[in-house]
């Protein structure tokens, strides 16, 4: 009974949460829609009374649980604010990678540059990360904490060509990655990037994740929200999961809306 009353306790908060967001997203579009820039497509803003009703109402959303769920969705960038509005840009980043292929590949087929995050503890990382590369993708290995370079040497024979490490936690690695040519990706967003540049140690962090909830619609929802985020900030980087749900809201971004995706390395 205990569980049960935390559960739907749990849901309601998070309805709560997402049906305010929604509203003050809202009361936002309807406030600076007298100085919004010209559409980039017929139907590019996104349709957010009817993300409310469909979110809030639909019987398969939940909230999803893994090691990013407890992140930050958002992470303030306000330095990158300007003024002027900007084309859109989205890096894609799709983790935790590696334990189904016929999961992954779809997003390989999307025919946009995705970042593969890929988990060398799963079962089919290596298959995921060749398929990866074969595709022309960028691929990352998630790592726990920061590697040795006997370690780093084994990553590289078994995952080739890939571009560098994702991790939650920073400590170590500018050590670690100095002078190998490889990227730190800050999954969580909010490490300090200083010791890195001063290093010459690129570093690139996630702005959003997008999918924390299944509903299709709260992620097209998230994805328009990154968008228009971007035509302030400049690129965003965005982190969903090999989701069926995270896929098809991508791929009805792409069909609507007029946005650059942009590879991981590029800035």
């Amino acid at each position: 009974m205990g569980d049960e009353f935390t559960r739907v306790r749990s849901q309601a908060f998070w309805l709560a949460v997402i049906a305010l967001a929604l509203a003050a997203i809202i009361g936002g579009f309807v406030s600076g829609n007298a100085t919004a820039p010209p559409l980039l497509h017929p139907h590019a803003r996104p349709r957010v009374a009817a993300s409310v009703h469909a979110v809030l109402g639909d019987p398969s959303d939940a909230a999803v649980h893994d090691i990013f769920s407890e992140d930050d969705v958002v992470i303030d960038r306000a330095q990158r604010a300007t003024t002027r509005w900007l084309a859109p840009q989205l890096t894609v980043v799709v983790g935790l990678c590696g334990n189904s292929p016929s999961s992954e590949a779809p997003f390989m087929q999307a025919g946009i540059p995705v970042v593969f995050d890929v988990d060398p503890s799963a079962a089919q990382a290596a298959d995921v990360a060749q398929l990866a590369r074969q595709a022309g993708d960028a691929v990352l290995v998630h790592l726990g904490s920061a590697p040795t370079q006997t370690q780093l040497a084994q990553l590289r024979k078994r995952f080739p060509g890939f571009i560098g490490v994702a991790a939650r936690t920073s400590d170590g690695f500018v050590q670690s990655l100095d002078g190998t040519g490889l990227l730190f990706f800050d999954e969580r967003g909010d490490a300090d990037a200083a010791d890195f540049t001063a290093a010459g140690i690129p570093i690139v962090q996630r702005d959003e994740t997008v999918d924390d909830r299944t509903a299709r619609s709260y992620v097209r929802f998230m994805l328009a929200r990154a968008v228009q985020r971007s035509q302030r900030e400049g690129r965003s980087v965005v982190l969903m999961r090999p989701r069926a749900s995270s896929l098809e809201a991508l791929k009805a971004l792409i069909a609507t809306r007029s946005v650059q995706f942009v590879p991981l390395t590029q800035p």
